[in-house]
């Protein structure tokens, strides 16, 4: 596992500084030229999907029963899977990220995937990490998923230098190549479509990440709040007048947003472990809010 230190620091914001001088691979013809590109893989998703596919279930007669896993198997699994996605995104390195066992926004929302306390890991799940995290390139940040340190990585240390591999749809948030694991489709996400996607999640929210967004917005009223809107600011002033629409605050609107955002460069400080969390233009729409109450 990646140790945080004062060399990390350095490496970490000398890379940055040279690889935004590279070339940005705009269409798929440079993605495939760019041999040196970084896979970035959601390990949390990949090690979950293939222990869950390890279990068998034992009937020892009398009622008894167990569950049984062949770790073997799952390396072998793991190996070829990783494997494949070299082969398929023609990438140099993957690093595995992993989440902490810690997580900022627990902090902030006590309902956030507290549902999730009650769904039980495959029995291979930990050794399957442990074992990952011996033998190869890993990383996990304090405080965070594993979602946010691959957004940090993508728009960081290796923007416009890599290839997300995973099949979370909060991945689409983050302006970067990715590799579903679902199709093994590859698509170029940039900025603009980063934001509006991260701005309709904002309206929508995430049952399965327990926040709710603005209640009665669903997909399609999300797409008919933000059609034409051309940039993050267009965008955000949509969102939040949707909110003050539906009878919630400026707050409502910036603490579900919190929720919903996957971590971008500059939302992280790597010394402190602290978040930054989302506040764009959030002292204009305060005060606005401010003076028509007043008024």
């Amino acid at each position: 596992m990646t140790e945080l230190n004062e060399e990390h620091f350095e490496l970490h914001s000398a890379n940055k500084a040279r690889l935004h001088e590279k070339k940005k691979m705009t269409n798929i013809n440079d993605f495939f030229a760019n041999t040196n590109k970084k896979m970035l893989v959601d390990g949390d998703l990949l090690v979950y999907k293939i222990t869950s596919s390890l279990e068998e279930p034992i009937d020892w007669g009398n009622d008894i029963w167990t569950l049984s896993s062949d770790l073997h198997k799952g390396k072998q699994l793991f190996t070829q899977c990783i494997a494949f996605y070299w082969k398929l995104t023609k990438a140099k390195d993957a690093i595995i990220v992993f989440s902490d066992k810690e997580n900022f926004r627990k902090k902030i929302d006590s309902l956030y995937k507290s549902h999730r306390k009650k769904i039980r890991k495959p029995i291979s799940y930990s050794a399957m990490r442990k074992w990952i995290e011996e033998t190869h390139h890993t990383i996990c940040y304090p405080n965070l998923e594993a979602d946010d340190a691959i957004g940090l990585l993508a728009t960081g240390e290796y923007k416009n230098n890599c290839v997300i591999v995973s099949g979370d749809k909060d991945m689409r948030t983050i302006p970067a190549w990715q590799c579903c694991i679902i199709d093994d489709q590859i698509e170029y996400v940039d900025e603009n479509l980063a934001d509006y996607n991260f701005c309709t999640q904002t309206l929508t929210g995430d049952q399965t990440d327990g926040y709710k967004g603005c209640v009665g917005v669903g997909a399609v009223k999300a797409s008919r709040v933000l059609n034409e809107k051309k940039n993050i600011n267009e965008c955000w002033e949509a969102v939040v007048e949707e909110y003050k629409r539906n009878k919630y605050s400026t707050d409502d609107a910036y603490h579900q947003a919190r929720l919903a955002r996957i971590l971008r460069e500059g939302e992280y400080d790597y010394k402190t472990n602290k978040v930054k969390l989302w506040d764009y233009k959030y002292e204009q729409f305060r005060n606005t809010e401010e003076n028509r109450k007043a008024s």
